[in-house]
């Protein structure tokens, strides 16, 4: 796999979808309706939010134990995106 740098999309906001997303990518919620994506690169990791359905780098010092948890699916993660976009 060659090493992906997170960037905003050139389409503007857009649902993902979860072929994008390398194998072992980890999807998250943070407080309810901020949809983060936890990307594995080459020992490294890096964290993207999809808050508004464009991807934007994220500060993983910003979560806590109990402010984000596993998303129950790819599905119910894209909702959520989903969601953002019409706020």
């Amino acid at each position: 796999m060659t090493e992906q740098t997170v960037t905003q999309s050139p389409e503007g906001p857009r649902i993902p979808q979860q072929s994008e997303f390398p194998p072992g990518t980890e999807f998250v919620v943070k407080e309810f309706d901020v949809p983060l994506a936890h990307l594995p690169y080459r020992g490294e990791s890096s964290w993207v939010n999809w808050y508004g359905g464009t991807q934007k780098p994220y500060d993983p010092q910003w979560l806590t134990v109990d402010n984000n948890w596993p998303a129950q699916s790819f599905e119910a993660w894209v909702a959520l995106i989903a969601d953002s976009m019409h706020q």
